[in-house]
């Protein structure tokens, strides 16, 4: 054989490890997510979309305000990860408003807007291979009467009761923190597939 030849050979098997080797890096590298924050008025609708996300450790989710109407992003008192932190956004007040949020700690974490919750406005990321049971944060009876405290400000009494009630029935309810603590999660995770 010809070295010249084999030169040429090992010089193209080498560029394509190296073209497939970049490729890899790349596609390693932290990635940027978009959830658009959506006031549908015309329907009576507040939604996030995509509802359920998946991603890797270390990639970043920015929440995008696509109206003008007060809307923030916020975990469940037991809606992480133990290990993690919760996160609660500054309200996005206008459109085209944006907050981000980076996630390192692997796991599922459950996000809502507080002010519309009752109109279902939640949504999921899930950071690498989603939480069991065991692994989310378990609230202390303090950060559940803060919790509580903070939907009192846009909720009377009567209207958690009766959300506490309808997420007895399989919804997803302003009192998840006490439902889902050490409860079966998969019936959420699974609705969000």
């Amino acid at each position: 054989m010809n070295i010249g030849r084999i030169s040429a050979v090992l010089a193209a098997v080498s560029l394509l490890w190296f073209a497939h080797a970049g490729q890899a890096a790349a596609s390693d590298a932290p990635k940027e997510h978009v959830v658009k924050v959506v006031s549908d008025l015309d329907n009576f609708r507040m939604y996030f979309s995509p509802k359920h996300l998946e991603i890797r450790p270390g990639d970043t989710v920015t929440w995008v305000n696509e109206a003008s109407i007060d809307h923030n992003v916020m975990t469940y008192p037991d809606g992480f990860p133990a290990g993690a932190e919760g996160f609660e956004s500054p309200f996005l007040s206008t459109a085209g408003e944006i907050w981000s949020h980076r996630f390192t700690t692997e796991g599922t974490y459950e996000y809502h807007c507080l002010p519309h919750l009752i109109m279902g406005m939640h949504g999921t990321v899930v950071v690498g291979a989603p939480s069991k049971n065991s692994d989310f944060h378990q609230p202390s009876a303090k950060e559940v009467a803060a919790y509580r405290d903070r939907l009192l400000e846009y909720f009377d009494q009567e209207d958690i009761e009766k959300f506490s009630r309808s997420s007895d029935a399989g919804g997803q309810g302003a009192n998840h923190a006490a439902d889902t603590a050490g409860g079966d999660r998969s019936s959420h995770a699974s609705s969000h597939q």
